[in-house]
């Protein structure tokens, strides 16, 4: 796959058709997009490291925990919980994601789901993806559509999973990273245009991307392919209704320059309306 520096590439191309004229025989502006530095890339790939070095080592001080642990664990030794991040009792005690205690209640399981990872293999794919995917979609979106399409992208691949898997339990932030993916997908759609040539190739890119995983999820065992798809389907359409909408403005410089025009208003209205539909399934199906 191909990264996209937004700092290297100063588009969109745009047409003169603002305020101000260009210079005679200019029919085009090359000017650089609106970014935010990525943060919360950082905070989430920190955190699904040191939850994943708990669950490690979780065995080497379990003993001491087992008195207080729920009636469920009654009869349990620290031996039960050998193998750390690979263990299904350790996976359960730290909120993996299990349809028949979601079915009971601990829906919280949906969002704590989220941050364990079943063996260094899961964590290393889930944590090169989301250092690949995300400081590009946080840079152009921003930091509030970034957590926000990340944490719902997240949810509705955990309330897929729990709704149509047949699995034991899941895990791991692959939902939401698929979320990361939809939002990469509507975002090179919905400016392929404005971006040229280069938003067209990401566009293709990127649909070979969820191809390519599609079938990998298809044909190897243990993938969790309704989170997958949840998270996609998620990210791809609050991707879309988010995405940045670009304008060239002369207001505060006096010199041409890209800003976004969508409102902070309207991101908020529509993350919440998504909020409410994942409650609202939720309720539903519980």
């Amino acid at each position: 796959m191909t990264r996209f520096d937004p700092d290297q590439h100063p588009l969109p191309e745009s047409s003169s058709d603002s305020d101000q004229q260009p210079a005679p025989g200019d029919t085009h502006m090359r000017l650089a997009l609106p970014m935010s530095k990525p943060l919360w890339t950082f905070f989430l790939l920190g955190a699904i490291i040191l939850v994943y070095l708990i669950q490690q080592a979780l065995p080497s001080f379990i003993e001491s925990l087992l008195p207080y642990l729920p009636p469920e664990y009654d009869g349990l030794t620290a031996a039960d919980f050998q193998g750390g991040s690979t263990n299904r009792f350790v996976l359960v005690l730290m909120g993996a994601n299990v349809p028949l205690l979601v079915a009971q209640g601990q829906v919280w399981r949906f969002f704590t789901s989220m941050f364990l990872h079943i063996g260094f293999q899961h964590l290393l794919f889930n944590g090169y993806a989301l250092f690949i995917f995300g400081p590009e979609m946080e840079r152009v979106y921003g930091r509030f559509r970034f957590i926000g399409i990340y944490i719902l992208g997240g949810l509705f691949g955990s309330l897929a999973s729990f709704a149509l898997s047949q699995a034991f339990l899941s895990a791991g932030a692959s939902g939401a990273i698929f979320g990361l993916i939809g939002m990469q997908l509507a975002y090179f759609y919905r400016h392929k245009e404005r971006l040229g040539e280069l938003g067209r190739s990401r566009l293709m890119n990127t649909l070979f991307i969820i191809g390519l995983n599609i079938v990998f999820g298809l044909t190897v065992p243990g993938i969790d392919n309704w989170a997958h798809m949840g998270g996609l389907l998620c990210g791809a359409g609050l991707g879309y209704l988010l995405a940045p909408v670009y304008e060239v403005s002369w207001q505060y410089t006096g010199q041409p320059e890209v800003v976004d025009k969508s409102e902070l208003q309207s991101h908020l209205l529509i993350l919440l309306a998504a909020a409410a539909i994942f409650a609202a399934a939720t309720w539903v199906l519980v």
